[in-house]
């Protein structure tokens, strides 16, 4: 039937499909099948910042009170010392890389909040456009550090799975090391307080020099662990915004790599796989509106799940401890990770 169809129309409105345009004068790449649709802001760090369950429209990720603003044209009334990330976060899901965290300092390059390709523009073109499959390919080239990163988005007909490739290479003459991280914010109306973060594994908490609910630079077993005042607190559960109780912590031992957060009164889930040679830690951030000062001032009512590759707070502590991803000059690494809805419940078994 479809085959039929595509000799005499231009344009394909079902299964997979691709649709280019510009949103608030930001370039997005859209890609869609019969379950998803994914936003891609190709102007503005290959944010993922529309992840569309169709069946049920419900969009999980975060969408922040700041909007999309074109990092091209956005004026700032001063200059951050930590770079222009929070200034331009409109929620989703960003790339963080060559740091993340606070800014740095690596190699004489002053590196700002979460790195340079964040809010930076990539370029991309479509490399498969047919009804079984699609692929974007987006790159960029760092202007501080001398690394090119690669990245395909694939969407297959009949399967709710947005698939990941990476490949990072050093066009330096050195050896260089950096921080690898995935930064999806998930948000209302899919979060609430009805959802759990389920995870495998004899996991591990790890908290830094954070100012949080949680005692600072402890490790402790997962879920239940002791806040700052000593009680008990079910870390697996996620709040309410109106209980104001903020949480960043690490988590480590966690046995395949994947977790969900799963909606129990919608009955439905957001799931992540990765491998774990590249990204052993798993990050929480959950702010529950109990933020009062810049940016958020009480409304980032928000949950990130984010792979990272080491559990440091800047490339300073990275350098130091001899710590995150090394690569040599000339050479490349590759990785893949994919984002899925999780349509069945599996306590301690995310799907």
């Amino acid at each position: 039937m479809y085959q039929s169809v595509e000799s005499y129309r231009n344009q394909r409105n079902y299964n997979c499909r691709i649709r280019e345009l510009v949103y608030q004068g930001v370039r997005q790449v859209n890609l869609e099948n019969e379950y998803l649709h994914i936003g891609v802001l190709a102007g503005k760090g290959s944010d993922i910042f529309e992840f569309v369950y169709k069946p049920m429209d419900l969009d999980f990720m975060w969408h922040s009170f700041h909007g999309v603003k074109n990092p091209q044209t956005f004026v700032t009334t001063k200059n951050s010392r930590y770079g222009r990330f929070l200034d331009l976060y409109e929620g989703g899901w960003q790339e963080l890389f060559p740091n993340y965290g606070a800014a740095s300092t690596y190699m004489n390059a002053e590196l700002g909040i979460h790195g340079e390709v964040c809010v930076a523009q990539w370029d991309y073109q479509i490399e498969k456009d047919t009804e079984e499959e699609i692929t974007v390919k987006f790159e960029i080239r760092t202007a501080k550090t001398p690394f090119y990163l690669e990245k395909w988005m694939t969407l297959k007909s009949g399967d709710p799975t947005l698939y990941i490739r990476e490949r990072v290479t050093n066009e330096g003459a050195v050896p260089l090391q950096f921080m690898w991280g995935h930064h999806p914010a998930l948000g209302a109306p899919f979060l609430d307080g009805n959802c759990e973060i389920i995870i495998n594994g004899d996991c591990k908490v790890h908290t830094l020099n954070i100012q949080s609910a949680l005692p600072a630079n402890r490790q402790m077993d997962w879920p239940v662990v002791k806040d700052v005042n000593g009680n008990e607190l079910d870390l697996s559960r996620v709040r309410n915004p109106g209980e104001k109780k903020y949480l960043e912590y690490g988590i480590s031992g966690i046995e395949d790599s994947r977790y969900c957060v799963w909606n129990h009164g919608l009955h439905i889930g957001f799931g992540m796989e990765w491998e774990k040679d590249m990204f052993p830690y798993l990050w929480i951030w959950e702010p529950n509106c109990a933020a009062q000062g810049y940016p958020w001032y009480g409304r980032n009512y928000t949950l990130g799940c984010e792979p990272w590759s080491v559990l440091a707070e800047s490339m300073e502590e990275v350098e130091r401890e001899d710590a995150g991803i090394k690569i040599e000059a000339g050479m490349s690494i590759e990785t893949h990770l994919k984002a899925y809805v999780c349509l069945e419940y599996h306590s301690g078994a995310p799907l």
